[in-house]
Formats: structure tokens, sequence, C-alpha cells
């Protein structure tokens, strides 16, 4: 191990920016069935950019430009479009070697290149990609890994093997939870010449989604955690937000039916206590990681296209899809208008429960229009399937030191994490999910048997899931050979 000091570097770089992305007046807000207006910002959208390169002498061994976003999702036209932008502005850059990922808020603009907020934020991610690569400077890294309580299975499991999201524990039929959580934060400490921390980056298996279902702009609990992280370390350290495998996590604990002292975690104040325990957690991995700071360490990037197989719907599953749409349909009222439709009952439902629940989710995937929704979308990927033989992305696996870091455009289900932590060779994995593209997302065999939101209508379902773990998990060992 070679410990950084002034006269003594390795040729290991790094450098960071921030920008803000907050929509400027009333905006829309991605992430639920039905249409929400922000009325207020109750924390600002950022997007911070994290740049690193190794040389040897004037030889460039590796580059990596990582940028993550306050937003729901990666879309594959906006992280081409800032490649293609940037390739003319920093000429000593493999532009190939960049890659987004989203927080998954739910509380902020959907990312569409084409709208007025989507040509700001291009602006906004070239000027952050450009500023951190130029503010390079010698640098150190060291990683730590903590638990924090931040997400717990959103998955409720039923006697009839039947699960469903935000389902009901009270039920006589509720049996347990369907899949584990993890606890788990991955942590990446950088440093100056001097020892001092510059930045970090935070990695947990929780979507930002404490306040998925209001009416006002956030940043969601990442807001606290940087807040958290200015007040005990200084206004110049930067934080890199990252959301692992999570897509059948939230931060509810449904097993406890809310009946215990934890804060509300539909509401700011669990937001808050969500943020504090990050901080916490970043306390206790920084006593040890400032004594472990390394410069002399292995650093490769491989990006690789891959092809996952689609989902197949089977015959069977389309008949009972078909005969559900059919059944609701065949009660709907002949006026579209009419406030008895589907819909209109569906936002009816939303208002009331708005004024006289304190626990989401305020919207219901069990009516007649959450489960048309879903059911419709099994119709069309059936009639499609034929055409729609493969889903491609863009695979980036990074080496530094003993981390690895992966990434995938879904919502990946937790036990897919699990599945490329243990058989992997890095003693620390960073799973990045949310990157390159929106894929949906993509549950386990046990998911789609129990059916439900979230398991049902998936671009990808547990064949491709297996070629994606084997896919990274031979990418990642491959850095190790």
């Amino acid at each position: 191990m070679q410990v950084l000091n002034e006269q003594e570097n390795d040729g290991l770089s790094i450098g960071w920016a921030i920008e803000d992305i907050t929509p400027s007046g009333p905006v829309s807000l991605y992430g639920q069935y039905y249409e929400r207006f922000s009325e207020y910002v109750e924390s600002p959208l950022k997007i911070i950019a994290f740049a690193i390169e190794k040389r040897d002498k004037d030889e460039v061994k590796e580059q990596a430009i990582m940028i993550s976003m306050d937003l729901i999702y990666t879309l594959k036209p906006l992280q081409d479009s800032v490649k293609k932008r940037i390739k003319e502005l920093i000429a000593d850059f493999d532009e190939s070697k960049l890659f987004l990922n989203a927080t998954h808020t739910h509380s902020a603009p959907y990312p569409d290149i084409e709208s007025d907020y989507g040509a700001f934020l291009l602006d906004q991610l070239v000027k952050v990609t450009v500023n951190a690569w130029n503010s390079r400077t010698p640098a150190g890294v060291s990683n730590a890994y903590q638990n924090a309580v931040t997400g717990f299975n959103r998955r409720a499991l039923y006697a009839d093997g039947t699960a469903e999201m935000y389902g009901a524990t009270d039920r006589e039929d509720f049996i347990g939870i369907e899949g584990p959580s993890d606890t788990g934060v991955d942590l990446l400490f950088c440093w100056d010449v001097n020892k001092n921390l510059t930045g970090m980056i935070i990695n947990v298996s929780c979507p930002a989604q404490v306040t998925e279902s209001k009416y006002y702009v956030s940043a969601d609990y990442w807001s606290e955690v940087r807040k958290q992280i200015k007040k005990r370390y200084g206004d110049d350290v930067f934080v890199l937000p990252q959301c692992g495998a999570a897509g059948d996590i939230s931060p509810r604990d449904l097993a406890t039916g809310y009946k215990t002292d934890e804060p509300n975690m539909w509401e700011v104040e669990g937001m808050v206590e969500i943020g504090k325990r990050l901080a916490n957690a970043v306390d206790k991995a920084y006593v040890v990681a400032k004594n472990n700071i390394q410069t002399d360490i292995a650093f490769k990037h491989t990006v690789k296209n891959i092809k996952l197989p689609t989902r197949r719907v089977s015959k069977e599953e389309y008949e009972k899809a078909l005969a559900k749409v059919q059944e609701i349909l065949s009660r709907e009222p002949k006026d579209p208008n009419s406030p008895d439709t589907a819909w209109n009952r569906f936002l009816r439902e939303i208002k009331e429960n708005e004024k006289i629940k304190v626990y989401g989710p305020w919207d219901s995937k069990t009516s007649d229009f959450g489960w048309l929704k879903p059911q419709e979308l099994v119709l069309k990927q059936y009639k499609n399937q034929q055409k729609d033989l493969w889903y491609s992305f863009e695979l980036h696996v990074l080496r530094l030191g003993d981390v690895a870091f992966a990434t995938n455009p879904f919502e990946l289900f937790v036990d897919y994490g699990f599945m490329i932590t243990s058989r992997s060779k890095a003693k620390q994995i960073f799973i990045v999910q949310f990157s390159g593209d929106s894929g949906g997302y993509l549950p386990t065999q046990r998911a789609l048997e129990g059916g439900g939101y979230s398991a049902m209508a998936n671009p990808i379902g547990p064949t491709g899931g297996k070629v994606l773990v084997d896919e990274t998990i031979e990418l990642i060992n491959a850095l190790w050979a």
C-alpha cells in the first residue's frame, strides 16, 4: 500500500462538481399513475459529478466520470446526448467511460430530453461534467462498509401465494414479507494530497422515496444526507449518491404495521431520520477510512453492450389478463367523462385518502384502474414479444483497488444484488441501478409467482436476470484475473 502525501502521487487524480437542476415554477412530478404538480420546493435537486483518472507519466491508464442525479430515471437519449456534447469539450477524455445514475426520487420532473426541462438538464449535465474533469487534482481513496437501516422489502405475501406491493399486513391471510432487504452502506472516501476529505460516494439499497406521493419538489433523504455531511465535514465535501439493488425495497417497514415510534416514512420526518442514519454510518466509517488512504491502486474500467432476453408472456398469462381487462371494461360507463369510470374513481379515492390517511400509499394498485393499467401492458407485451426479443443496455464495471462498481438500468430486485456480491471476487461491490437507461422492474421468479404490481408486465424476467448476473460477475472477475 502506498500512502498519499504531498511529494508522492502515483498518478491518480480526482475531480468533483455539483450543479442545481431544480425546476423553476410548478412542474409535473413523475412517479405515480396520476399527475401531481409541484406547489413548492421542499429541497433543491442536484447533480454531482465524480471524475477519476490514472496516468503513468504522460500515458492515460484509465478514466471514468460518474454523475448522480436527483431524478427518477436515467434515459438513454439523455446519457447519449451528454456524451456527444462533451466529446468536443473534453478532448482528453474517452466519452464512452461516462455514465449517469438516478436516485429514483418521485418528487422531480421526468427527464425527457425533448422537453424544456430536459434541455435545461442537458446543459447542466454538460457543465457539471466539464467542471469535474477540469478540477482533477492528485488524490487518494479509501473504501469502507457500514450498516444502516434505510429500506425494507415492500411486497406483502399471503397464504394463497399472491403478493402485493404495500399490501395490508393486518389481514388474516398475511404470512410474511416476500423477500429480504439490504442494510449495507458502501462508501468510497476521496482525499487530497494533504489527507483532507474532498468527497464520498454513498451506495445504499433504498430508493429516495419517502416523499414519493407529495406535491412538492424534493431530493428526498439525500438532501438531508448532504445537510448532515456539510455540517459535520465542511462546505466543500461532495456527496455522490447511488441506489443499489432495490427494486422491491422502500423506506417503510410493513411488518410492524406502523405501530412503533419510527418516524413516519411517508413524511419529511422520515426523510430526515434516514439522512441522519446515513451520516452516522459515514462517521463510523470515516475513522477507519482516514487511516487507509491509497493511491497506488488497480483502476480498470470495462464497458460492454449487453443483450438480455425479454420476458415471454405465456398464453395462459395473456388470457388471464385479457379476461380481467374485459371484465373491468364491461362495467365502464358509456360516457368516458362519467365520474364512475375506473380512472375517475381511482382519482377520487386518492383525494379522499389524502384527507384521512396518515400513511400512504394513497392510491390503490388493487382498484379497477390499478388492475387495468398493468394488465393492459401484459396484453401489449404479449402481442409485441415476437419482435421485441432482446433488450440491450450499456454495462459499466469498474475496479478501484478492492472495490468494484457495476451498473444496470433496472429496478433490480435485491436478491440479484446478493447474487452478484456473493459470487464475485471484489471485496466490496457498489451496484448502481437506474443507470444508463430505464429498464423497468426486474423481479425474481418468486415475485412473478406472487404477481401484483412490480411483478407484472416486466420487460425482463428471471431468465434475463440470470444473464445480467452472470455477465456482471464475469466482467468483475476478469478485472481480478
